[in-house]
């Protein structure tokens, strides 16, 4: 493409996004237009189908027909007209019949197959990644921008790897490239660091790639989904400084060509970092990061900013497997509002004595113009893509309003806690005690996990990784110290320890870099890159069989 074409081909990107953004802005002032479009259009496509047929949606007009109409489900409920679509039947959830299959990355159980079809992709999905973009593009100055200046972590598309009955399945992030103008189309598609790297047999190779090509660029903007991989970036950039320097000085065939003097200046720029350097030493023009910053995410709020000191952050938008469910337009660090333009979606008041079980199928449900800011709502959700009033068990917060649309925050998942007892151990539990006794900035990379193991009593293993700088530690001091923190942290905790429901706590070393390890193992069995995530609380103990496959027990501890 010639230069001028090209920088004709970027402000029409950037001038769409910015356009999505100023509409999604309108629709937050005023949503009930966008959310009664919406709703009319989910009937529209559910009506003629096998599922429309079996529920009566012939007679069904309203919201609150829609919900006498069709019962809560979860996606076990949902599960059976999926696999009929996966079996070759048309017509089944939406007369616009699937091309594809969206598989969820199973952290939370069983894998499942989300049917995508055109419609969906190009009237929700694909609109709503403009105005996410829109914003963070708005942040930079959109006048300064060619398109070189962005490090998308978001998506590593590739070639399908999986079917299933005839039908393409890939992960939301690994999904192939398309040409279809209404989906979404960043201009760095084509770009050689943003397509999965069949060269790459490791995630961290992957991500020392993707260094190795971006180096020496005026970077301002890195987007991920999870925050994990921003700092695995980091961890991979201050591990192979001296490689990198090598590669760009003599060059690396199909990867990088020899920059003999980049690699001189970035050789001094290390050696002034104390051969540590931060993502900011290999790009000072960074001036923003993106990922989710709530719920668990959020506990890498200060590893973010120490990796890259003095950038902005903003968060992803709210989005899984299924739809999306909320869009930032502001400023705000971690929550955004509800996107009501795209799907429908209904609410159920949620207390922390919520299990996570599936929600009855008639359970009374609240539209979003019913929430109160403050309070704490679960989810269902109704999307084009045939997955009608869906249980997702997420939990949201209503943190304020923007117009006259719900600001939500993501809590986490309904009932994803340890509760042997009724002590409803969480994520923030297990990483706040951990890091009052160890501290927090000993090291850039998740390095400990909660294990619940079931006994009699129960109990459970604190795992971390067993460095150099643990080694006058004492194991059972240790675990004593964190047992105690978190029966401060937990009241219900201490409860349970003192009328010897629980048994202590203890810690269970492992090798150094245990924990990508097993990142690397998900990374070969083929889940993409930016759907792996670390829980600092497992939800039960298949975990310790991972590790102990893996061989990933610190031998000469493990038994002390």
């Amino acid at each position: 493409m010639a230069s001028e074409e090209k920088t004709a081909s970027h402000r029409c990107f950037l001038a769409r996004t910015h356009d999505a953004l100023t509409l999604q802005r309108k629709i937050c002032a005023q949503p009930d237009e966008a959310a009664d479009r919406v709703f009319a259009d989910i009937l529209a496509g559910a009506r003629e189908t096998a599922f429309g047929r079996e529920h009566g949606l012939a007679r069904v007009r309203a919201p609150r027909e829609w919900k006498n109409a069709v019962p809560i489900r979860t996606y076990d409920g949902l599960a059976p007209y999926v696999d009929r679509q996966l079996a070759g039947e048309h017509g089944v959830l939406t007369t616009d019949d699937p091309y594809a299959f969206l598989r969820t990355s199973g952290t939370t159980g069983r894998a499942k197959f989300v049917p995508t079809t055109h419609h969906w992709r190009r009237v929700y999905r694909g609109p709503a990644l403009y105005a996410q973009w829109g914003l963070y593009f708005e942040q930079l100055g959109t006048e300064g921008l060619g398109g070189e200046e962005v490090l998308d972590l978001s998506w590593e598309p590739g070639p399908v790897r999986h079917r299933r009955q005839g039908f393409s399945v890939y992960g939301i992030s690994e999904r192939p490239l398309t040409e279809d103008p209404e989906d979404w189309n960043p201009p760095w598609r084509s770009a050689d660091w943003f397509a999965r790297d069949p060269d790459a047999p490791t995630l961290v190779d992957l991500l020392y790639n993707k260094l190795l090509r971006l180096a020496g660029r005026e970077l301002q903007l890195i987007v991920s989904v999870n925050p994990s991989k921003i700092v695995l970036l980091a961890e991979t950039l201050r591990e192979n400084t001296e490689r990198l320097v090598r590669d760009l000085h003599d060059g690396r065939d199909a990867v990088r060509p020899a920059d003999p003097a980049l690699a001189r200046r970035l050789a001094t720029v290390f050696d002034w970092a104390g051969g540590r350097p931060l993502l900011t030493d290999l790009w000072p023009t960074l001036r923003l990061m993106v990922s989710w910053n709530s719920a668990s995410a959020a506990l890498y709020r200060p590893w973010l900013s120490q990796l890259a000191p003095g950038v902005a952050t903003l968060p992803f938008s709210t989005t899984g497997t299924e739809g999306i469910v909320t869009l930032p337009v502001d400023e705000h660090p971690s929550a955004g509002p509800l996107a009501v333009n795209q799907g429908h979606f209904e609410f159920v008041p949620w207390h922390d004595l919520d299990d996570g079980k599936p929600l009855p199928a008639d359970t009374p449900t609240l539209g979003y113009d019913a929430l109160e800011p403050g309070a704490d709502y679960r989810l269902v959700m109704s999307q084009a893509n045939g997955l009608y009033r869906y249980d997702v068990g997420d939990v949201y917060r209503v943190v304020d309003r923007v117009g006259a649309t719900p600001r939500l925050e993501f809590l986490g998942r309904a009932g994803f806690q340890s509760s042997f007892t009724g002590e409803k151990v969480t994520e923030s539990d297990v990483h706040a005690a951990v890091t009052r006794v160890l501290g927090s900035r000993r090291t850039t990379h998740p390095d400990f996990s909660g294990i619940p193991v079931w006994g009699t009593p129960p109990h459970y293993l604190i795992a971390i990784e067993w460095t150099d700088a643990h080694d006058a530690l004492d194991l059972r001091e240790t675990a004593r110290r964190i047992d105690d923190t978190l029966q401060e942290v937990n009241v219900e905790y201490a409860d349970k320890r003192r009328g010897g429901r629980l048994r202590p706590l203890r810690v269970l070393p492992l090798v150094p870099g245990a924990f990508r390890t097993v990142a690397e193992r998900r990374f070969r069995d083929g889940v993409a890159g930016a759907q792996i995530k670390h829980h600092w609380l497992q939800k039960d103990a298949a975990f310790l069989t991972t590790l102990r496959e893996l061989d990933l027990l610190h031998g000469c501890l493990a038994g002390a």
